[in-house]
């Protein structure tokens, strides 16, 4: 054989130690093994330099290997192993993915089976018919092939198609249908018919109905796609003013109105938008083709306003950041004056955004706008989820019947006012109960006089409180009422003998169940059911005011038998509020029973006498009415810290405290934080004495109710002892540009958190006070984490990501020890694999700090944001500091509190790379053994094992890669026409994102190659019985080209939004993309590493200790230091900003492998110049290299693997010739 001699002398210096070098153990250890192992063979001596002294670099063997045992010294130099059961090689991992199991099935449990709310819709029935509007063509839109305009028609309702009313428009939000529309218009066609045989006169005071049209958006994904909106909202002006074109025809040609009256033609479109339609109609306002004043009033459904729900593309957040910068400054400079917003939402059952995004006091004044739950509306009082929100029949009749009181087809712009439509929606959509609500409304004078002269009888309560029951209305009247057919009666309450407190301290209380006056089966009269406050003083102490009424009493009609006189008007009419009692749970259709509650300061009386209450005479089958003259119920603040609340917090009001009463109001002063849940259980204490005096129980069980200062969130329970109380507020990212505050028109802020209102309304006559205990409920705080930091886990994912390359990198330059397994190391004498696998390095992450302080940093950074922001808020603008509170997840709340969510999410997504990189090895890996199996059963194995160990080990680098010179001489032509082709597709027609979805592709199938050629070459057997040496070279391309893999994975979601909108325009044959779809550089870095990383690893940059000696240090370091650099700028960038703008992560992916792919070229530069230029002189030289040739040196490799390259490619030649003799 012949192979002996192919060991020349510089190889046979590089495994003999040298003098300086005798007292290291791996010297020793060396030379002892070359001493009992005699001259090597030919795939030893390869093993050797493949696995050579930079192997004994990297993997140093311990102190104590000098000395170890005849057999111990036999084993060659390992590096560290883990050695052990399966469990103990990866406990780290095993452990950390039972941990991220956990946390992920308790959140998602939590978020689809443990709501705080119930559903509780009834469904909505139609005759939909949709008219397209054809002539809205291309002369009006280009967007006409793409996008549709249709006009609604309710079946039996409306007879034309062609549309007179008042114009609606309706866009769909996130892949909607213009079909979504039939409910809101089913119920507004009903609800104009049922108020037109209500009141024909209506008509002429200009309530005419409405015309729905709405718009087909090809189902586009406007959440994830940014251009989408643009295009859109483009689309949404063109529509609007062709549908303002039709009008002045049709308005003349179809008769609205008997009497003639005067309608004005109209000049805007009301705009209806669910989810991201919502964000269309309000970017409308931003685009150079909106026609001024085209749009008053705009109604949204479930928009995400403030932040978007998913910023997976540049254009969604640049999109976001114009039009909420443009709406905050339209009412300063009055483009926005007459414009109202009104956002509802369905709060913890829309699990597709984030309600805390819906609220718009950062966006408009509250002149301008209002922002409510469909849990706090009255007549809807439910939770409401995403698409529900739109045909639920509680939350569409409720819809219909405010947009029908809005309406004026006598004004230009088709509506009421601003001020009166805003009062009147505040009027529909509020409680009425929430804090700065219950004082009395204002009523114009003409409602004053509305009372008749006369009543059926007339009775004076003594005391200071009115209790009614059936029985009493059943009893007042006997003997004291002639015949008669008038159907009501009046309730005096002496104010100067309720009581000696001083009237400024004093209110008055009202509590009524309609059912005491009406039938309890006729819901409609329950409804339009109004109790009248007078007031009232005795003709002989007052004269008659104008608009008063004068009432006669005679001797029959009181107690003390004198005529008395009393002259009484009506005073300004009180906000009146629902309470819902039971639910008819059998049927949804059923109304709700509720009470009615009304509370008046006592100063509104000042100048009468006596209040009288209106009543209807008949009596009902139930029911009570309770009202009192009582001291202002003292609210009691609580100030319990989060920390307190981890244990039962116990709060306690009983009869004799002043905040017990008919109303008992408690605000909870805690910290806006809406990851918390409160679980709070409600236990009443009976007063004993009034509950033994009582032939039944308590006339109404307790009603609870929730609230906050910024009239934002409301919720009732009722018939409930235990219920969860959840926050929602503003979002996390808060606006930055420092104009978000607005102040109401008693100069105070509008829209600052000030606590959490809890009302508890109970039956005062048998219950003698109660308890409320608070507590975390952390199980169904845990769902609450999903929709407000689910970018959050693809952030720091990435930072992971990024953190387990550094690793791998480090431990390929040799700065770091490899930790191989026993399963990598089948034939321990075998040379070793030098670059670490995913999961090794997932495992040595945990095992060496790196998780533990990324639990730090993430506890850290939000308490440093806070005290900063806490320390700085009177030094930094407004700007400055939202911008700061904006970092990492934005600050939400105070203290510890701040460090849980993030704590979470570090080993949630430390355990979702894991998972990644396990799922990847093992689609590798079976996928590459099946390919291993069919090959070797078709008997093409052998074929392929020895070309890839040629390919491999005679042509081979010391860090595994293929040699430049061979590169460059057998280039294919078929890769690069393919590239070209490529790149041409990227620039005209496909989008980037396709080009990195074929890149990802196209790596993970190499990857599976290199496996396959890892598993022959394995298989193969060689002379010495040891494994060839190829199977390392292969093994460390493998783990290398599988760690790009886990670190692409994390930018393929910001792909996915431009894929699906490209894909369904190709499908309608709409070819406009957005400019930077096809910006090259988008995908050039990713491309690059892909080509380079077929066949070759990024170079080893060395150790420190090499760079001394070496020649080339500077090249080296500089490389090294800038590698590290940019990996750890990538991670302090995605840790701070990323998590807002996840979007970016893409981009700087496609850096860091532009980086790496500079760093693997620039290896190749001089042998490359080299290769040319011996081309040039001696054509020859380019094909093979002789023995005697030596190749040029690389600045970018040090001085040891050079000569290991030396020697590889003499060892080619010398296998060639082996295999000529053989």
């Amino acid at each position: 054989m012949t192979a002996v001699p192919l060991l020349s002398d510089s190889a046979s210096k590089r495994t003999r130690p040298s003098a300086s070098s005798t007292s290291s153990s791996s010297s020793v250890h060396s030379t002892r093994a070359q001493r009992r192992s005699g001259p090597p063979s030919t795939e030893s001596a390869a093993a050797a330099l493949v696995c050579g002294k930079h192997y004994q670099e990297i993997c140093p063997p311990d102190a104590d290997n000098v000395s170890r045992s005849a057999a111990t010294e036999q084993q060659p130099l390992s590096c560290v192993n883990t050695g052990g059961s399966s469990f103990s090689k990866r406990a780290g991992v095993i452990c950390l993915l039972l941990l991220t199991s956990i946390i992920g099935l308790l959140a998602a449990t939590s978020y689809f089976n443990n709501q705080p709310d119930a559903p509780g819709c009834a469904m909505t029935y139609s005759r939909p018919q949709f008219v397209e509007q054809t002539e809205f063509s291309r002369s009006w839109t280009r967007y006409s092939i793409k996008y549709k305009l249709y006009l609604y028609r309710e079946g039996g309702y409306d007879a034309f198609d062609e549309p007179s009313r008042i114009p609606v428009l309706f866009v769909p939000g996130n892949a909607g249908s213009h079909k979504q529309v039939r409910s809101i218009a089913s119920s507004a066609a009903a609800a104009f018919v049922e108020m037109i045989g209500k009141d024909p006169s209506a008509v002429d005071h200009g309530q005419i109905g409405y015309d729905f049209f709405t718009v087909g958006l090809n189902e586009e994904f406007t959440a994830l796609h940014g251009y989408s909106i643009l295009e859109q909202a483009d689309f949404i002006n063109d529509a609007i003013r062709y549908i303002l074109s039709l009008y002045p025809k049709t308005r003349t040609k179809h008769k609205l109105s008997h009497s003639n009256a005067a309608f004005a033609l109209p000049a805007s479109v009301i705009v209806v938008g669910h989810s991201m339609g919502g964000v269309v109609a309000r970017t409308a306002f931003t685009l150079p083709n909106y026609v001024e004043d085209s749009i008053r009033a705009i109604f949204t459904m479930s928009t995400p306003h403030n932040n978007p729900t998913a910023s997976l593309e540049q254009y969604v957040e640049s999109a976001y950041s114009r039009v909420n910068e443009f709406w905050r400054h339209g009412f300063n400079n009055g483009t926005l004056k007459d414009v109202s917003l009104v956002s509802i939402s369905g709060g913890n059952l829309d699990s597709m955004i984030n309600s805390d995004y819906t609220y718009v006091g950062d966006l408009a004044p509250p002149s301008n706008s209002l922002s409510v739950m469909s849990s706090g509306i009255n007549d809807v009082w439910l939770s409401l989820d995403h698409q529900s929100i739109l045909w639920c029949a509680q939350m569409a009749k409720k819809f219909a019947r405010m947009m029908i009181q809005v309406m004026d087809a006598r004004q230009p712009s088709q509506l009421l006012p601003l001020d009166k439509r805003m009062s009147i929606m505040r009027r529909e959509l509020y409680s009425g109960i929430e804090p700065g609500a219950l004082p009395t409304r204002k009523e114009t004078p003409s409602d004053k006089n509305i009372i008749s002269s006369n009543y059926q009888y007339t009775h004076i309560h003594d005391g200071d409180t009115i209790r009614l029951s059936p029985a009493d209305m059943r009893i007042l009247p006997l003997g004291r009422t002639k015949a008669t057919t008038k159907t009501k009666s009046l309730h005096l309450l002496p104010i100067n003998g309720s009581a000696s407190t001083d009237k400024n301290e004093l209110i008055f209380q009202l509590l009524y169940d309609p059912r005491l006056f009406a039938s309890f089966d006729d819901a409609q009269e329950l409804s339009n059911l109004q109790i009248l406050i007078l007031g009232c003083n005795r003709e002989s102490d007052t004269s008659a005011k104008g608009g008063s009424l004068d009432i006669h009493m005679d001797s029959s009609n009181t107690e003390d038998k004198r005529d008395e006189s009393f002259v009484c008007e009506r005073i300004s009419a009180p906000t009146t509020a629902k309470l819902p009692l039971k639910r008819a749970r059998h049927n949804p259709n059923v109304p709700v029973q509720s009470l009615r509650y009304s509370e008046i300061p006592l100063q509104e009386f000042k100048q009468y006498s006596h209040i009288g209450l209106e009543l209807p005479s008949r009596p009902g089958k139930s029911g009570f009415l309770e009202a009192a003259f009582v001291k202002t119920p003292t609210q009691l603040d609580k100030t319990p810290g989060y920390f307190q609340l981890m244990m039962p917090y116990a709060i306690r009001i009983w009869a004799g405290n002043e905040a017990f009463g008919m109303r008992s109001r408690i605000r909870i002063d805690i910290p806006e934080n809406p990851l918390f849940v409160l679980r709070a259980k409600l236990t009443m204490r009976r007063n004993e004495a009034a509950a033994r005096a009582l032939s039944t129980a308590s006339r109404f069980a307790p009603i609870v109710f929730q609230s906050d200062g910024r009239l934002f969130e409301s919720k009732f329970w009722y018939d409930q002892n235990t219920f969860d109380l959840a926050i929602h507020g503003r979002g996390s990212y808060l606006p930055s540009d420092g104009n978000t505050d607005f102040f109401g028109k008693d100069g105070h802020l509008v829209g600052m958190w000030d606590g959490l209102y809890i009302d508890v309304f109970a039956d005062t006559e048998y219950y003698a006070g109660f308890d409320i205990v608070l507590q975390v409920n952390w199980y169904s705080s845990l769902n609450r984490m999903v929709k407000r930091y689910d970018m959050a886990l693809l952030a720091l994912s990435f930072v992971w990501a990024c953190l387990v390359l550094a690793h791998q990198l480090r431990t390929w330059n040799g700065e770091l020890k490899l930790v191989l397994e026993y399963s990598r190391l089948a034939d321990t004498n075998a040379p070793k694999p030098k670059f670490p696998d995913c999961l090794a390095t997932v495992e040595q992450l945990i095992r060496n700090g790196t998780l533990a302080l990324m639990l730090a940093a993430a506890a850290l950074t939000p308490v440093i944001q806070d005290l900063v922001a806490h320390t700085m808020k009177n030094s930094w603008s407004p700007a400055t500091l939202a911008s700061w509170k904006n970092l990492f997840m934005g600050v939400r709340g105070v203290g510890w509190t701040l460090c849980i969510a993030p704590m979470l999410l570090v080993v949630a997504s430390l355990g979702f790379v894991a998972l990644e990189a396990i799922v990847l090895t093992l689609v590798c890996n079976l996928t590459s053994r099946v390919f291993a199996r069919i090959f070797k059963l078709s008997g093409k194995a052998k074929a392929i094992a020895e070309t890839a160990e040629a390919d491999t080990i005679a042509s081979v680098k010391n860090d595994g890669s293929q040699g430049a010179k061979d590169i460059a001489a057998n280039f294919p032509m078929r890769p690069l026409i393919a590239t070209v082709a490529f790149v041409v597709f990227v620039c005209t027609f496909v989008p980037y994102q396709f080009a990195f979805l074929v890149i990802y592709m196209a790596q993970l199938i190499t990857t599976v190659r290199t496996m396959v050629c890892t598993h022959i070459v394995s298989q193969k057997p060689t002379k010495s019985g040891k494994r060839s040496a190829a199977v390392a070279i292969l093994q460390d391309r493998s783990s290398y080209q599988l760690a790009l893999l886990l670190f692409w994975t994390s930018s393929l979601p910001y792909c996915a939004a431009e894929l699906l909108v490209w894909v369904r325009n190709i499908s309608v044959f709409w070819f406009e993309d957005a400019p930077s779809d096809h910006n090259l550089a988008n995908m050039a870095g990713f491309f690059a590493l892909r080509i380079l990383a077929t066949y070759h690893i990024v170079p080893r940059l060395g150790r420190s200790s090499e760079l001394r000696s070496s020649p080339q240090s500077w090249a080296i370091k500089g490389l090294r230091v800038a590698t590290y650099g940019i990996l750890v700028l990538s991670i302090v960038y995605a840790w701070l900003f990323s998590i807002r703008r996840p979007y970016t992560l893409y981009n700087i992916g496609n850096i860091i492998s532009a980086w790496l792919a500079i760093v693997q070229f620039a290896d190749y530069i001089p042998d490359l110049i080299d290769t040319a230029y011996r081309s040039y002189f001696s054509p020859q030289g380019s094909r093979a290299l002789s023995p005697a040739t030596t190749p040029r040196s690389s600045p970018l490799i040090d001085q040891d693997t050079q000569a290991s390259r030396n020697t590889h490619n003499t060892s080619r030649s010398g296998d060639k010739l082996d295999r000529k003799l053989r």
